[in-house]
């Protein structure tokens, strides 16, 4: 009986995989909604794939315990100036298998990240410029780099609530010093 449940689950996944929807194509078709110029809910435990870029708007994305699998690719960036103000509320997701960074934020963008998972990345989240984060109740695992890092002093990163686990650095500021 378990090896029947096993099986079905390994079907269940692969099929899965086969007919992922990328987060592109979620994004490309969001609609605005509570004051958010696109407000993004994912089907939960779906897998998706690929990141983003985000250069304005207010975002909202809510992944309901889904799996962004960014398949060794860019993850999900975020870029703002005072021409393109630009900022993005996360919760509930779970960011893997990044090439670099799985959210990385930079310019004058502002974020919310709650109840996320970070995990096989080069570095989990970026902060770059006068970008400015909130972030709690957040897991950072296995990272090649670090979970956080933030460049320069500038970027201000207020964190409650993080774990950090089995990455070869936890945190640093003034990266890459």
């Amino acid at each position: 009986m378990f090896i029947k449940k096993c099986q079905l689950i390994t079907f269940l996944v692969t099929i899965n995989l086969l007919i992922a929807t990328t987060l592109q194509e979620i994004y490309d078709e969001a609609s605005p909604a509570n004051n958010f110029d696109k407000y993004i809910e994912l089907e939960p435990n779906n897998i998706y794939t690929g990141g983003i870029g985000i250069y304005e708007g207010d975002i909202y994305l809510n992944c309901n315990g889904s799996i962004i699998d960014l398949e060794a690719g860019q993850g999900i960036w975020l870029y703002a100036d005072e021409d393109y103000p630009s900022s993005l509320k996360i919760e509930h997701c779970s960011i893997i298998n990044g090439l670099y960074y799985g959210l990385s934020f930079g310019g004058t963008s502002y974020g919310e990240i709650y109840n996320c998972n970070f995990i096989n990345t080069n570095f989990g989240l970026k902060l770059f410029d006068e970008s400015n984060v909130y972030i709690t109740n957040s897991i950072f695992m296995n990272h090649n780099s670090m979970g956080v890092g933030v460049y320069t002093e500038i970027p201000t990163l207020n964190a409650s609530y993080l774990l950090f686990w089995d990455n070869v650095d936890d945190c640093l500021e003034n990266c890459p010093g």
